[in-house]
Order: C-alpha cells, then structure tokens, then sequence
C-alpha cells in the first residue's frame, strides 16, 4: 500500500539536511582526475570547510604518517599525504559525519552503515585498477552508494506515518520502500547523485547494483560485488540480503577475476585499518 509519494524535490530538501560534505568529496574526485590540478587547487577546496582542513592537519600528523616534523598547514598536509589519501580521508570523513545518526526507519546503527559505506568504497577503489575504471570515482561510488536510503529516512520520519522495515519478513528493502514511498532508494540516490554531478555511469551503478543484468555496464556488477562483500563483513543492511550473488558470471561481467577480488578485498582490509587508525 502506498502512503505517500516522494518526488526529488522531498529528497534535495532531505539531502541538505545531511551532515558532512558530500558534494565537497564529489568536487574533490573531479579535481584530482583532471592532470592539471596541482597543490594550491586542492588546497583552496579543502580550505573550503575550515573544519575539514584542520582535521586534515591533525590526520597528517598522525602517527600513521610518521612525520619527522610536524604539519602545520593544510598544504603541508596536503604535500605530506598525497592526493590520493587525501580523497580517501576525506571519504572516511564524510562517511563518518553522514553515519553520525541510526537510520530509525531501516533499523541499523550509524558506526555499522559507516563500515559498510568505508568497506565498499575502499574495495571498489581497489578492484578499479583490474577492472580499468577510475579508482577516485569507483571510491566514492561506493561511499555514497547508500545516501538514497539516509534521505528517505529524513523524509520517512518527518512524515510520521512510515512503519520501521520488519527483517523477519525477509521482504526486499527496495520492494518495502516502493510499497510506501513509490521509490526506492537507488533511485533516490540516483536523484542525488545526479544533483551533485557525478557522471551518468556512475549514477547508473548505484541504479542499477541491486539488480544487474548482461546489459549492464561493468560498473554496475563491480559495485554490486563490492556491496555484497561489505555485507558479508560487517553483517549487512537489512534487506538487502538477497541481491548479493557473487558467481563466475558475475566476475566476468565486472571485468575482473576471483583473484582480482579476493586480492583486492585483502588490500582493502589494511587500507580500512590504516584510515580509522588515522581518523582516532
């Protein structure tokens, strides 16, 4: 039965709400792709959000980085990590801010959805390189490939009338939300995602990852296989139980190999210790 409606309008309004900086993140992905970009342009990004640019000083001198001499600015910080890591701490970040709250309505904690989102992105990072995708937007595909459902959960709450998803009723979570909001939330982050300006492939993967087909880019079946493998390590969202089926056509139609997964999953794993090592 459907309660009511959401247009995009309900979601922009939703995704303005959210904390952290998405769009910055998105914004800093582009810049770095481009091989004119030097230090001062990432730089006067960064500088951007004041309180971003600290913290990435402190991360700098963490010891993680095991400076000899401290960093005492953002361009040191900069120069000192690299822009690569930079994307990647920013990511950590933002994933951490969007996480601060439960999402009430689909009943999982922040701290596990930020795992999931970091795991994601930091293996989809990393299975780019196999599969001849950009690695910077793989990242942060897979970092956002959730903020559909963080927004209908603003929208489901001030609305009042939403009942919480039941996982005992092994329903579908795009199934539950069509019931009641006549979307679900991969077309709600397409809408987002669209927003923010990130590439039509990339918002086609998020589309598309719950369900891929033979016709579907290899985009999509990479983040689907990145999802499910987030799942399988940090106990998953509920619902979304039955869309991952990792199986030899699904490697094939990523554009990747078994070994290409499990190697990149274990780069995965020392990249995920080594940025909450440096987030404490």
């Amino acid at each position: 039965m459907l309660l009511t409606r959401i247009f995009p309008a309900d979601l922009f309004e939703a995704a303005k709400e959210l904390p952290g900086t998405p769009s910055l993140l998105i914004d800093l992905g582009i810049l770095i792709k481009n091989p004119g970009t030097d230090t001062h342009d990432v730089t006067e990004l960064i500088k951007q959000d004041p309180a971003l640019a600290a913290r990435m000083i402190r991360m700098a001198n963490s010891a993680v980085y095991a400076r000899a001499v401290p960093v005492a600015s953002i361009e040191g910080a900069v120069s000192c990590i690299g822009f690569t890591e930079l994307h990647r701490l920013v990511g950590a970040l933002t994933s951490t801010q969007l996480t601060e709250q439960r999402l009430e309505l689909y009943g999982i904690g922040g701290s596990r959805l930020r795992n999931i989102s970091l795991f994601t992105a930091l293996l989809m990072e990393e299975l780019a390189v196999p599969a001849r995708e950009s690695p910077g937007r793989c990242y942060t595909i897979g970092l956002l490939r959730s903020i559909g459902m963080m927004a209908l959960d603003i929208v489901g709450r001030r609305q009042g009338h939403v009942p919480p998803y039941n996982p005992g009723s092994e329903q579908p979570i795009d199934e539950w939300e069509n019931c009641h909001w006549g979307m679900n939330n991969c077309e709600a982050a397409g809408f987002i995602l669209e927003a923010w300006r990130l590439p039509t492939e990339a918002v086609a993967a998020v589309l598309h990852h719950y369900r891929p087909s033979p016709a579907h880019p290899p985009l999509v079946h990479l983040l689907s296989l990145a999802a499910g493998a987030a799942s399988d390590r940090y106990q998953g969202i509920p619902g979304e139980e039955t869309y991952w089926h990792p199986s030899a056509e699904n490697f094939r139609l990523a554009g990747i190999t078994v070994q290409d997964f499990v190697t990149a999953a274990d780069k995965a794993q020392e990249t995920f210790q080594r940025v909450e090592a440096a987030l404490a």
